[in-house]
């Protein structure tokens, strides 16, 4: 391992570490004190109401970054719930889509009001239109090199 490159970007990693876990902290207190929503929960639902309304669950688990066990069992809490439900595809017996509930529908959208202004608080608001056009340019860049592994 060569230390003089690893001196080049570890301040940078952990800088990054260390942030997103403080961000992801503040954002995972608020979405359940506000709303009673873990994030994997918001996610699921702020995914389907985007697409509509309904999607595959094979799209769903990649959307959200799960595996397809963790989000068959997310969806069952969800369901009972009354936040989603499950349809079959008719065109595939093995397929089936996950639907947003009125009432998921009515709980990220008063969810994502609150959640998108704590994101403006704590991370839109430190960063000035370079840094952001910087930042999109840096985790394109890293989010292309995993994407070739």
């Amino acid at each position: 391992m060569d230390t003089d490159s690893e001196d080049r970007w570890m301040g940078a990693w952990l800088a990054l570490v260390r942030t997103h876990a403080r961000l992801w902290d503040h954002v995972e207190a608020q979405l359940r004190r506000d709303h009673g929503l873990t994030i994997a929960r918001f996610d699921v639902l702020a995914n389907l109401e985007s697409a509509g309304g309904r999607l595959g669950l094979t799209e769903l688990a990649s959307a959200i970054v799960l595996s397809p066990s963790g989000l068959s069992k997310l969806l069952d809490r969800m369901a009972s719930s009354g936040l989603v439900r499950r349809e079959p595809d008719p065109a595939d017996a093995r397929s089936s889509f996950a639907q947003i509930t009125p009432r998921g529908r009515r709980l990220v959208n008063d969810a994502r009001r609150s959640h998108h202004a704590l994101l403006q608080h704590r991370f839109g608001d430190a960063l000035t239109d370079r840094d952001v056009a910087d930042l999109t340019r840096i985790m394109t860049r890293v989010s292309a090199a995993l994407a070739r592994e």
